[in-house]
C-alpha cells in the first residue's frame, strides 16, 4: 500500500522538477542576449536529447549548479533513492555508503565551481525512471559562452594572453560545448559498458587510471566531432594543439595528444560512416593501443613535473605531488620532448610571451 502511494508522488515530484529545470533554462535564455545564452543552452539540450534517445537504459541528468546548486542536489537525492551505489569505482559492500558520500561531495564541489564532470550511479528502487543514472555537471555559460571563454576554459591562461590568440586559433564555443558533453558522457559509458576502476593499493593508481581514461574520453569526443562535422575542422586541430599544452596548466593527466593524433589518422569517411557506439568502440581501441603500464606512468609523471619546471610553471605543481615523486628519476629525453611540444604549440597560437 505504501509503495502504491509513494510511486505516483515520486513521479509527480520528478515531473515537477523537470518542469522547474526547463523553466529555469528558458528564463535564463530570456535574460541574456541570444548569442550569449540561447545557443549554448540549445546545444546542451540537443546533446542531452540525443543521448537520451541513443541510450534509453540510462537516465542522463544534466546539472548546472551556480544559484541552483541546492535544487540540483535535491533532484539528485530524489532520483538516487535511499541506498544508491557508485558504478565508477570497484568497492566492497561495506564501503558503499562511504563512497557515495565522497561521490556526492565531489558533485557538490563541481557544481559550486560549475566545472564539468561525470558520475554513474545505480539508483535504489527507482520509481518510474531508469536504474542507471549518469550525472553530468555542465554549465554552458561558464565554459562556452563565446570562443574566447571556451579557449580560456581549456587553456586556463590569463585573459591578456588569450587576447593574443587569433580568432582562427580559438575554440568555437558551440564545438567546445559539444566536445565537453561527449567527453563527459564517455566516462559514464565506460563505467557502464567497460567497467569501474578496479581496486588497488598502488599509490598513483587513481592518477594512472585518470590519465588513461582521459585519453579515451578525448578520443571519443574528437571522433564524435569529426563524425558530426564530416571533416577535420579547425576546431579539431586547435583542440589537439591546446591539449598538447596541458603541462602549462600543471595538468599532466590531460596531455592526451597521442590519442587525438590517432583519431586524426583515421580517414574522415571512415569516422562519418560510424554510428556513435562504433565511435565509442574506436575510442576504447585507441586508448588500449597507447596504454602504458603503471611503472611507465610514474616515470612519465616525474618527467612531466621536470618539464613543467623548465616551462616556468613550477609554482603550479603542488607540494604534495613534488613530495610523492621525490626520488623518482625523470627521463631526460622525455622531458626534452614534452618541453619542445608545449613550446611549439604556444608559438603556433601566436603567443609572443608567456608569463604564468
Amino acid at each position: 500500500m505504501f509503495q502504491q502511494i509513494i510511486k505516483p508522488l515520486a513521479c509527480i515530484v520528478f515531473c515537477l522538477t523537470i518542469v522547474v529545470t526547463t523553466s529555469r533554462v528558458k528564463a535564463q535564455n530570456e535574460s541574456y542576449s541570444p548569442e550569449k545564452t540561447n545557443l549554448p543552452h540549445t546545444l546542451l539540450n540537443e546533446k542531452h536529447e540525443y543521448y537520451k534517445q541513443l541510450y534509453p537504459e540510462i537516465l542522463f541528468l544534466v546539472l548546472e549548479g551556480g544559484d541552483e546548486l541546492l535544487d540540483d542536489m535535491m533532484v539528485l537525492d530524489l532520483l538516487l533513492g535511499y541506498q544508491p551505489m557508485s558504478l565508477d569505482y570497484e568497492h566492497p559492500p561495506n564501503l558503499r555508503e562511504d563512497l557515495m558520500i565522497v561521490s556526492a561531495e565531489r558533485i557538490w564541489h563541481m557544481l559550486q565551481h560549475q566545472a564539468p564532470s561525470a558520475s554513474l550511479f545505480k539508483a535504489d528502487n527507482p520509481l518510474g525512471w531508469q536504474e542507471h543514472i549518469c550525472v553530468l555537471t555542465i554549465a554552458p555559460q561558464e565554459v562556452a559562452a563565446d570562443s574566447s571563454q571556451a579557449t580560456q576554459h581549456l587553456l586556463n591562461f590569463p585573459e591578456k594572453i588569450i587576447r593574443q590568440i587569433p580568432s582562427n586559433f580559438q575554440l568555437q564555443s558551440g564545438d567546445y560545448l559539444e566536445f565537453i558533453f561527449d567527453h563527459e558522457v564517455y566516462h559514464c559509458l565506460q563505467s557502464m559498458y567497460v567497467g569501474p576502476q578496479q581496486r588497488s593499493h598502488k599509490e598513483f593508481w587513481a592518477e594512472y587510471n585518470n590519465f588513461l581514461d582521459e585519453h579515451g574520453a578525448d578520443a571519443y569526443a574528437l571522433g564524435m566531432h569529426i563524425k558530426n562535422r564530416g571533416d577535420v575542422s579547425a576546431f579539431a586541430k586547435n583542440i589537439s594543439r591546446i591539449r598538447d599544452m596541458a603541462l602549462y596548466n600543471a595538468d599532466p593527466d590531460h596531455l592526451t595528444c597521442k590519442a587525438l593524433e590517432q583519431v586524426l589518422k583515421f580517414p574522415v569517411k571512415t569516422i562519418t560512416e560510424m554510428n556513435a557506439k562504433e565511435v565509442f568502440d574506436m575510442a576504447n581501441r585507441i586508448k588500449d593501443s597507447i596504454i602504458i603500464d603503471y611503472d611507465e606512468y610514474i616515470q612519465y609523471l616525474a618527467s612531466a613535473v621536470q618539464a613543467m619546471k623548465e616551462l616556468g610553471v613550477e609554482a603550479q605543481v603542488s607540494e604534495e605531488l613534488r613530495s610523492r615523486i621525490n626520488g623518482i628519476q625523470a627521463e631526460q629525453a622525455k622531458v626534452k620532448e614534452l618541453v619542445a611540444n608545449a613550446r611549439r604549440c604556444l608559438t603556433e597560437l601566436r603567443v609572443d610571451e608567456f608569463e604564468p
